[in-house]
Protein backbone atom coordinates (compact mmCIF):
# COMPACT_ATOMS: atom_id res chain seq x y z
CA UNK A 1 0.00 0.00 0.00
CA UNK A 2 2.79 2.37 0.74
CA UNK A 3 4.48 1.63 -2.45
CA UNK A 4 1.51 2.15 -4.02
CA UNK A 5 0.63 5.68 -2.75
CA UNK A 6 4.90 6.55 -3.57
CA UNK A 7 4.03 5.69 -7.22
CA UNK A 8 1.04 7.80 -6.99
CA UNK A 9 3.04 11.14 -5.59
CA UNK A 10 6.06 10.46 -7.78
CA UNK A 11 3.17 10.03 -11.03
CA UNK A 12 1.44 13.11 -9.53
CA UNK A 13 4.42 15.15 -9.32
CA UNK A 14 5.74 14.41 -13.00
CA UNK A 15 2.26 15.19 -14.67
CA UNK A 16 2.49 18.53 -12.37
CA UNK A 17 5.86 19.17 -13.81
CA UNK A 18 5.19 18.48 -17.49
CA UNK A 19 1.84 20.18 -17.52
CA UNK A 20 3.45 23.30 -16.57
CA UNK A 21 5.47 23.11 -20.02
CA UNK A 22 2.40 22.08 -21.80
CA UNK A 23 -0.48 24.55 -23.10
CA UNK A 24 -3.68 24.27 -25.21
CA UNK A 25 -2.03 26.29 -27.98
CA UNK A 26 1.16 24.25 -27.78
CA UNK A 27 4.11 27.62 -27.17
CA UNK A 28 7.14 26.28 -26.15
CA UNK A 29 7.30 26.86 -22.74
CA UNK A 30 10.02 28.13 -20.40
CA UNK A 31 8.46 27.96 -17.20
CA UNK A 32 10.52 25.83 -15.63
CA UNK A 33 13.89 26.82 -16.95
CA UNK A 34 12.73 30.23 -15.91
CA UNK A 35 12.32 29.22 -11.80
CA UNK A 36 15.83 27.40 -11.90
CA UNK A 37 16.99 30.60 -13.72
CA UNK A 38 15.21 33.83 -11.96
CA UNK A 39 17.64 34.65 -9.22
CA UNK A 40 20.80 34.26 -11.28
CA UNK A 41 19.40 36.25 -14.28
CA UNK A 42 16.21 38.30 -13.25
CA UNK A 43 17.71 40.00 -10.41
CA UNK A 44 21.40 40.63 -11.39
CA UNK A 45 22.43 44.35 -12.54
CA UNK A 46 23.59 45.01 -15.83
CA UNK A 47 27.09 45.05 -14.85
CA UNK A 48 26.98 41.35 -13.78
CA UNK A 49 24.86 40.14 -16.39
CA UNK A 50 27.46 41.89 -19.42
CA UNK A 51 29.66 39.09 -17.51
CA UNK A 52 27.21 36.03 -18.16
CA UNK A 53 27.87 33.73 -20.84
CA UNK A 54 24.48 32.47 -22.76
CA UNK A 55 23.29 29.21 -21.69
CA UNK A 56 21.34 26.23 -23.59
CA UNK A 57 18.87 24.51 -21.10
CA UNK A 58 15.58 21.98 -21.41
CA UNK A 59 11.98 22.21 -20.50
CA UNK A 60 10.51 18.91 -19.06
CA UNK A 61 9.16 17.94 -22.66
CA UNK A 62 13.36 18.07 -24.44
CA UNK A 63 12.78 21.88 -26.26
CA UNK A 64 15.81 23.58 -25.34
CA UNK A 65 16.33 27.54 -25.20
CA UNK A 66 19.08 29.94 -24.74
CA UNK A 67 19.20 32.22 -22.12
CA UNK A 68 21.08 35.71 -22.83
CA UNK A 69 21.00 39.04 -22.11
CA UNK A 70 20.82 41.52 -25.13
CA UNK A 71 21.30 45.64 -24.56
CA UNK A 72 19.72 48.53 -26.52
CA UNK A 73 20.02 52.60 -25.94
CA UNK A 74 17.99 52.63 -22.88
CA UNK A 75 16.88 49.13 -21.56
CA UNK A 76 18.12 45.55 -21.54
CA UNK A 77 16.53 42.65 -21.96
CA UNK A 78 17.30 38.91 -20.36
CA UNK A 79 15.90 36.55 -23.81
CA UNK A 80 14.87 33.20 -23.20
CA UNK A 81 14.28 31.94 -26.61
CA UNK A 82 13.43 28.42 -28.07
CA UNK A 83 15.42 26.88 -30.11
CA UNK A 84 14.62 26.47 -33.94
CA UNK A 85 15.57 24.77 -36.90
CA UNK A 86 17.13 26.85 -39.38
CA UNK A 87 18.66 27.08 -42.57
CA UNK A 88 21.19 29.24 -43.89
CA UNK A 89 24.35 29.67 -46.65
CA UNK A 90 27.34 29.24 -45.04
CA UNK A 91 30.76 30.28 -46.23
CA UNK A 92 33.18 27.29 -45.92
CA UNK A 93 36.33 26.64 -47.89
CA UNK A 94 34.64 24.87 -50.61
CA UNK A 95 31.91 28.02 -51.55
CA UNK A 96 29.12 28.57 -49.75
CA UNK A 97 27.19 26.12 -48.35
CA UNK A 98 23.50 25.25 -47.26
CA UNK A 99 23.13 23.94 -43.81
CA UNK A 100 20.42 23.87 -41.45
CA UNK A 101 21.85 25.35 -38.07
CA UNK A 102 20.76 25.96 -34.62
CA UNK A 103 19.15 29.67 -34.28
CA UNK A 104 17.26 30.85 -31.09
CA UNK A 105 15.55 34.09 -32.50
CA UNK A 106 14.14 36.55 -29.81
CA UNK A 107 10.99 36.59 -31.51
CA UNK A 108 10.23 32.93 -32.53
CA UNK A 109 6.97 31.13 -30.83
CA UNK A 110 8.05 30.63 -27.05
CA UNK A 111 10.25 33.54 -26.61
CA UNK A 112 10.07 35.46 -23.24
CA UNK A 113 11.86 38.52 -22.52
CA UNK A 114 11.86 40.36 -19.60
CA UNK A 115 12.74 44.04 -20.43
CA UNK A 116 14.46 46.63 -17.75
CA UNK A 117 15.98 49.66 -17.64
CA UNK A 118 19.30 50.73 -18.35
CA UNK A 119 19.54 53.37 -15.62
CA UNK A 120 17.49 52.27 -13.00
CA UNK A 121 17.29 48.45 -13.22
CA UNK A 122 13.76 48.22 -12.70
CA UNK A 123 11.82 46.16 -14.58
CA UNK A 124 9.91 47.70 -17.50
CA UNK A 125 8.04 44.78 -19.01
CA UNK A 126 7.81 41.03 -19.89
CA UNK A 127 7.30 40.41 -23.74
CA UNK A 128 5.71 37.36 -24.78
CA UNK A 129 5.57 35.91 -28.64
CA UNK A 130 3.32 33.29 -28.87
CA UNK A 131 2.71 32.84 -32.72
CA UNK A 132 5.22 32.02 -34.92
CA UNK A 133 3.67 35.67 -36.48
CA UNK A 134 6.20 37.55 -34.68
CA UNK A 135 4.09 40.86 -35.40
CA UNK A 136 1.91 39.06 -32.48
CA UNK A 137 3.21 39.23 -29.36
CA UNK A 138 1.23 39.77 -25.64
CA UNK A 139 3.53 42.07 -22.89
CA UNK A 140 2.95 42.82 -19.55
CA UNK A 141 4.50 46.21 -17.04
CA UNK A 142 3.86 47.23 -13.48
CA UNK A 143 1.58 50.06 -13.22
CA UNK A 144 2.37 50.69 -9.59
CA UNK A 145 1.08 47.49 -7.60
CA UNK A 146 -1.03 46.54 -10.61
CA UNK A 147 0.31 44.25 -13.54
CA UNK A 148 -1.34 45.68 -17.05
CA UNK A 149 -1.33 44.06 -20.31
CA UNK A 150 -1.10 44.72 -23.75
CA UNK A 151 -1.82 42.18 -26.95
CA UNK A 152 -0.29 43.65 -30.04
CA UNK A 153 -0.78 42.93 -33.84
CA UNK A 154 1.41 44.35 -36.43
CA UNK A 155 1.88 47.47 -34.06
CA UNK A 156 -1.42 48.58 -33.26
CA UNK A 157 -3.01 47.38 -29.78
CA UNK A 158 -5.85 45.33 -29.58
CA UNK A 159 -5.83 45.51 -26.12
CA UNK A 160 -3.94 48.31 -23.88
CA UNK A 161 -2.69 48.62 -20.49
CA UNK A 162 -5.95 46.27 -19.49
CA UNK A 163 -5.82 45.44 -15.46
CA UNK A 164 -4.25 41.76 -15.17
CA UNK A 165 -4.70 39.91 -11.52
CA UNK A 166 -1.35 38.50 -11.57
CA UNK A 167 1.33 40.34 -9.48
CA UNK A 168 4.14 41.18 -11.86
CA UNK A 169 7.39 39.61 -10.54
CA UNK A 170 5.10 36.18 -10.48
CA UNK A 171 4.77 36.53 -14.18
CA UNK A 172 8.64 35.78 -14.12
CA UNK A 173 8.00 32.38 -13.53
CA UNK A 174 4.10 31.79 -14.41
CA UNK A 175 3.44 29.30 -17.06
CA UNK A 176 2.49 30.04 -20.58
CA UNK A 177 -1.27 28.28 -19.43
CA UNK A 178 -1.80 29.92 -16.51
CA UNK A 179 -1.27 33.54 -18.47
CA UNK A 180 -3.77 31.73 -20.95
CA UNK A 181 -6.27 31.12 -18.14
CA UNK A 182 -5.46 34.07 -16.31
CA UNK A 183 -6.44 36.40 -19.40
CA UNK A 184 -8.80 34.42 -21.47
CA UNK A 185 -11.37 36.51 -20.72
CA UNK A 186 -9.64 39.84 -20.76
CA UNK A 187 -7.36 39.47 -24.16
CA UNK A 188 -8.22 39.16 -27.58
CA UNK A 189 -6.41 35.82 -27.99
CA UNK A 190 -8.77 34.54 -30.50
CA UNK A 191 -6.77 37.12 -32.64
CA UNK A 192 -4.13 34.66 -33.46
CA UNK A 193 -6.24 31.45 -34.03
CA UNK A 194 -3.90 29.46 -36.95
CA UNK A 195 -5.71 25.89 -36.80
CA UNK A 196 -5.60 24.43 -39.59
CA UNK A 197 -8.06 22.99 -42.02
CA UNK A 198 -10.37 26.17 -42.08
CA UNK A 199 -9.02 27.66 -45.00
CA UNK A 200 -9.95 24.72 -47.66
CA UNK A 201 -13.06 26.96 -48.94
CA UNK A 202 -10.79 29.58 -49.86
CA UNK A 203 -7.59 27.91 -51.13
CA UNK A 204 -9.79 26.17 -53.67
CA UNK A 205 -11.11 29.47 -54.71
CA UNK A 206 -7.48 30.89 -55.14
CA UNK A 207 -5.97 27.91 -56.65
CA UNK A 208 -9.02 27.85 -59.57
CA UNK A 209 -8.39 32.11 -59.86
CA UNK A 210 -4.74 31.32 -60.20
CA UNK A 211 -5.55 28.58 -62.73
CA UNK A 212 -7.36 31.59 -65.12
CA UNK A 213 -5.49 34.40 -64.55
CA UNK A 214 -3.49 33.59 -68.16
CA UNK A 215 -7.06 33.73 -69.92
CA UNK A 216 -7.67 37.87 -68.54
CA UNK A 217 -6.98 40.19 -71.24
CA UNK A 218 -7.56 43.57 -70.03
CA UNK A 219 -10.33 45.80 -71.21
CA UNK A 220 -12.15 48.57 -70.32
CA UNK A 221 -15.74 48.79 -69.25
CA UNK A 222 -16.03 44.88 -69.63
CA UNK A 223 -18.13 42.13 -68.16
CA UNK A 224 -20.18 39.59 -68.82
CA UNK A 225 -24.02 39.89 -68.30
CA UNK A 226 -26.31 37.06 -66.78
CA UNK A 227 -25.94 34.76 -69.52
CA UNK A 228 -22.28 35.23 -69.99
CA UNK A 229 -22.18 37.54 -73.20
CA UNK A 230 -19.82 40.37 -73.26
CA UNK A 231 -21.32 43.69 -72.83
CA UNK A 232 -20.03 47.34 -71.62
CA UNK A 233 -20.25 48.24 -67.60
CA UNK A 234 -21.79 51.97 -68.47
CA UNK A 235 -24.49 50.97 -70.94
CA UNK A 236 -24.95 47.23 -70.73
CA UNK A 237 -24.99 47.32 -74.35
CA UNK A 238 -23.25 44.43 -76.35
CA UNK A 239 -19.50 44.84 -76.90
CA UNK A 240 -16.74 43.35 -79.17
CA UNK A 241 -14.62 40.94 -77.14
CA UNK A 242 -12.13 39.93 -79.56
CA UNK A 243 -8.34 39.91 -78.83
CA UNK A 244 -5.35 40.41 -80.89
CA UNK A 245 -2.99 38.28 -78.87
CA UNK A 246 -3.43 34.24 -78.95
CA UNK A 247 -4.98 32.95 -76.18
CA UNK A 248 -7.16 30.26 -75.72
CA UNK A 249 -10.95 31.02 -74.29
CA UNK A 250 -10.00 34.66 -73.26
CA UNK A 251 -11.82 36.18 -71.07
CA UNK A 252 -12.13 40.17 -71.69
CA UNK A 253 -12.85 41.85 -68.44
CA UNK A 254 -11.79 45.04 -66.50
CA UNK A 255 -11.25 45.63 -62.51
CA UNK A 256 -15.00 45.67 -61.87
CA UNK A 257 -15.60 43.44 -64.45
CA UNK A 258 -13.16 40.52 -63.05
CA UNK A 259 -14.83 41.12 -59.48
CA UNK A 260 -17.91 40.16 -61.02
CA UNK A 261 -16.66 37.02 -62.43
CA UNK A 262 -15.23 35.41 -59.49
CA UNK A 263 -18.79 35.80 -57.78
CA UNK A 264 -20.31 35.11 -60.84
CA UNK A 265 -18.40 31.23 -60.34
CA UNK A 266 -20.14 31.16 -56.56
CA UNK A 267 -23.54 32.23 -57.81
CA UNK A 268 -23.99 30.00 -60.78
CA UNK A 269 -23.66 26.68 -59.15
CA UNK A 270 -26.39 27.41 -56.80
CA UNK A 271 -28.32 29.71 -59.49
CA UNK A 272 -27.92 28.03 -62.95
CA UNK A 273 -27.19 31.71 -64.17
CA UNK A 274 -24.87 34.45 -63.43
CA UNK A 275 -25.28 38.42 -61.92
CA UNK A 276 -27.51 40.82 -64.01
CA UNK A 277 -25.70 44.01 -64.18
CA UNK A 278 -28.29 46.87 -63.26
CA UNK A 279 -28.89 45.99 -59.19
CA UNK A 280 -24.70 46.30 -59.51
CA UNK A 281 -24.42 49.69 -60.30
CA UNK A 282 -27.25 50.96 -57.82
CA UNK A 283 -25.55 53.93 -55.68
CA UNK A 284 -25.03 53.26 -52.54
CA UNK A 285 -23.51 56.79 -51.22
CA UNK A 286 -25.72 59.97 -51.57
CA UNK A 287 -23.60 63.37 -51.14
CA UNK A 288 -24.60 66.17 -50.09
CA UNK A 289 -26.12 68.05 -52.95
CA UNK A 290 -24.39 71.57 -51.97
CA UNK A 291 -21.18 70.14 -50.96
CA UNK A 292 -17.76 69.52 -52.91
CA UNK A 293 -18.62 65.65 -53.38
CA UNK A 294 -22.25 66.99 -54.58
CA UNK A 295 -21.10 69.18 -57.18
CA UNK A 296 -18.08 66.93 -58.47
CA UNK A 297 -21.07 63.50 -58.74
CA UNK A 298 -23.16 65.39 -61.02
CA UNK A 299 -20.29 64.72 -63.72
CA UNK A 300 -18.06 62.43 -62.12
CA UNK A 301 -18.93 58.43 -60.85
CA UNK A 302 -17.26 59.00 -57.34
CA UNK A 303 -18.44 55.77 -55.33
CA UNK A 304 -18.31 53.54 -58.63
CA UNK A 305 -15.96 50.62 -57.21
CA UNK A 306 -17.71 50.98 -53.59
CA UNK A 307 -21.34 50.60 -55.14
CA UNK A 308 -19.96 47.97 -56.74
CA UNK A 309 -18.45 45.79 -54.51
CA UNK A 310 -21.26 46.23 -52.24
CA UNK A 311 -24.13 45.28 -54.51
CA UNK A 312 -21.87 42.51 -55.90
CA UNK A 313 -21.35 41.01 -52.08
CA UNK A 314 -25.50 41.55 -51.08
CA UNK A 315 -26.31 39.64 -54.33
CA UNK A 316 -24.02 37.03 -53.54
CA UNK A 317 -25.84 36.75 -50.64
CA UNK A 318 -29.22 36.83 -51.90
CA UNK A 319 -28.78 33.90 -54.03
CA UNK A 320 -27.21 32.09 -51.58
CA UNK A 321 -30.17 32.72 -48.94
CA UNK A 322 -32.83 32.58 -51.46
CA UNK A 323 -34.09 36.19 -50.24
CA UNK A 324 -33.00 39.04 -51.75
CA UNK A 325 -31.02 41.80 -49.58
CA UNK A 326 -30.33 45.30 -50.30
CA UNK A 327 -26.32 45.94 -49.65
CA UNK A 328 -27.32 48.03 -46.42
CA UNK A 329 -29.72 45.03 -45.05
CA UNK A 330 -26.80 42.65 -45.87
CA UNK A 331 -24.42 43.01 -43.20
CA UNK A 332 -21.67 42.31 -45.38
CA UNK A 333 -19.26 45.60 -44.88
CA UNK A 334 -16.50 45.10 -43.15
CA UNK A 335 -17.06 47.46 -39.72
CA UNK A 336 -14.92 46.12 -36.99
CA UNK A 337 -12.72 48.08 -35.01
CA UNK A 338 -10.01 46.16 -33.21
CA UNK A 339 -7.43 48.65 -32.69
CA UNK A 340 -7.62 51.59 -30.30
CA UNK A 341 -4.06 52.98 -30.27
CA UNK A 342 -0.92 52.03 -32.22
CA UNK A 343 2.65 52.13 -32.09
CA UNK A 344 4.95 55.14 -34.05
CA UNK A 345 8.13 56.76 -34.33
CA UNK A 346 6.77 59.57 -31.71
CA UNK A 347 5.32 57.05 -29.37
CA UNK A 348 1.58 55.34 -29.02
CA UNK A 349 -0.86 57.63 -30.42
CA UNK A 350 -4.60 57.01 -31.19
CA UNK A 351 -5.69 55.23 -34.44
CA UNK A 352 -8.77 55.81 -37.10
CA UNK A 353 -10.64 52.52 -37.50
CA UNK A 354 -13.36 52.00 -39.55
CA UNK A 355 -14.36 55.14 -41.53
CA UNK A 356 -17.96 55.26 -43.01
CA UNK A 357 -18.30 55.20 -46.97
CA UNK A 358 -14.09 55.47 -46.63
CA UNK A 359 -13.21 52.02 -45.16
CA UNK A 360 -9.97 51.69 -43.64
CA UNK A 361 -6.37 53.43 -44.36
CA UNK A 362 -4.45 51.19 -46.33
CA UNK A 363 -1.53 51.67 -43.88
CA UNK A 364 -3.78 49.53 -41.44
CA UNK A 365 -4.66 46.96 -43.37
CA UNK A 366 -2.11 44.32 -42.21
CA UNK A 367 -3.40 44.28 -38.74
CA UNK A 368 -6.84 43.62 -39.61
CA UNK A 369 -6.46 41.46 -42.09
CA UNK A 370 -4.47 39.04 -39.13
CA UNK A 371 -7.79 39.76 -37.22
CA UNK A 372 -10.22 38.66 -40.04
CA UNK A 373 -8.02 35.93 -40.86
CA UNK A 374 -8.68 34.58 -37.40
CA UNK A 375 -12.11 35.76 -36.84
CA UNK A 376 -13.87 34.67 -40.58
CA UNK A 377 -11.61 32.49 -41.83
CA UNK A 378 -14.46 31.57 -44.32
CA UNK A 379 -14.25 35.07 -45.87
CA UNK A 380 -12.73 36.71 -48.83
CA UNK A 381 -13.19 40.14 -49.23
CA UNK A 382 -14.40 42.25 -52.30
CA UNK A 383 -11.72 45.79 -51.56
CA UNK A 384 -13.25 48.61 -53.24
CA UNK A 385 -10.07 51.17 -53.44
CA UNK A 386 -10.82 54.80 -52.32
CA UNK A 387 -7.68 57.23 -54.16
CA UNK A 388 -6.62 60.40 -53.94
CA UNK A 389 -7.33 62.42 -57.69
CA UNK A 390 -4.33 63.37 -59.19
CA UNK A 391 -3.83 67.14 -59.78
CA UNK A 392 -6.67 68.05 -57.95
CA UNK A 393 -6.27 70.92 -55.97
CA UNK A 394 -8.30 69.91 -53.24
CA UNK A 395 -7.33 67.51 -50.83
CA UNK A 396 -10.66 65.85 -50.11
CA UNK A 397 -11.15 65.04 -53.42
CA UNK A 398 -11.27 61.18 -53.39
CA UNK A 399 -12.83 58.65 -56.25
CA UNK A 400 -13.32 54.68 -56.21
CA UNK A 401 -12.23 53.83 -59.56
CA UNK A 402 -10.29 50.78 -58.37
CA UNK A 403 -10.86 47.36 -56.86
CA UNK A 404 -9.75 44.02 -56.06
CA UNK A 405 -10.11 40.93 -53.96
CA UNK A 406 -8.20 39.92 -50.70
CA UNK A 407 -8.10 36.40 -49.79
CA UNK A 408 -6.38 36.06 -45.96
CA UNK A 409 -5.12 32.99 -44.26
CA UNK A 410 -2.92 31.17 -42.08
CA UNK A 411 0.05 28.53 -43.76
CA UNK A 412 -0.29 25.45 -42.51
CA UNK A 413 2.88 26.18 -40.26
CA UNK A 414 0.74 29.02 -38.74
CA UNK A 415 2.66 32.00 -40.65
CA UNK A 416 0.11 34.76 -42.03
CA UNK A 417 -0.41 34.79 -45.78
CA UNK A 418 -2.04 37.21 -47.78
CA UNK A 419 -3.28 36.62 -51.43
CA UNK A 420 -4.77 38.97 -53.67
CA UNK A 421 -5.83 39.48 -57.20
CA UNK A 422 -6.16 42.66 -58.81
CA UNK A 423 -6.97 43.38 -62.51
CA UNK A 424 -6.42 39.57 -63.34
CA UNK A 425 -3.00 39.49 -61.55
CA UNK A 426 -1.70 38.25 -57.87
CA UNK A 427 -0.17 40.30 -55.62
CA UNK A 428 0.97 40.36 -51.92
CA UNK A 429 0.10 42.34 -49.93
CA UNK A 430 3.42 44.87 -49.88
CA UNK A 431 2.98 44.79 -53.64
CA UNK A 432 -1.05 46.02 -52.81
CA UNK A 433 -0.06 48.57 -50.05
CA UNK A 434 2.91 49.92 -52.32
CA UNK A 435 0.42 50.58 -55.30
CA UNK A 436 -2.15 51.85 -52.95
CA UNK A 437 -0.17 54.15 -50.69
CA UNK A 438 -2.09 56.80 -49.31
CA UNK A 439 -5.42 55.41 -50.17
CA UNK A 440 -8.33 53.95 -48.52
CA UNK A 441 -9.76 50.05 -48.56
CA UNK A 442 -13.50 49.47 -47.97
CA UNK A 443 -14.00 45.73 -47.54
CA UNK A 444 -17.36 43.78 -48.14
CA UNK A 445 -17.39 40.08 -47.09
CA UNK A 446 -18.03 37.02 -49.71
CA UNK A 447 -18.23 33.63 -48.37
CA UNK A 448 -16.18 31.41 -49.90
CA UNK A 449 -17.13 28.14 -51.05
CA UNK A 450 -15.86 24.89 -52.42
CA UNK A 451 -18.51 24.76 -55.26
CA UNK A 452 -16.73 27.09 -56.80
CA UNK A 453 -16.96 27.05 -61.01
CA UNK A 454 -15.77 30.24 -62.72
CA UNK A 455 -15.91 29.72 -66.59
Amino acid sequence: MKKLSVFVSILTLALSFVSADFNRLSIPDSTEIRKAAAESWFYDDLTDLREKHKELRKNALGQEFQIRMEETDDSFAVVIAPQMKMEMDLFTENGTERRVVDEYPGDACGSWLLIRNSVTGKPEKIRIFFSNNSEIYVQFSPLGTKTVADYVVAGLYASRAVPVGIPFEQLYTASIQQILLSTENILPWKYADTRKGQFASKLQMIGLIRKNLKRIVYMPDSMYDEDGKPVYISTGKPRDSEVSVQIENPLTLDQAGFLKWIVDGLVYPVAGSRLYRNPLIVRTVEYNELGLKGVLSRTQELSFTLDWCRNLAAACLSVKAQRNYMWYDACTDVQIEPFSAEVTDKGITQTAGYLKNSGYEISKLKPLLYVLASTEPTYCYLAAIKSPVKDSKNPEHFTFNDCAVIFPLYNDDGQFNCVIFDNGQELNLSQFTAKYKGCFVHLSRILTETSFYPD
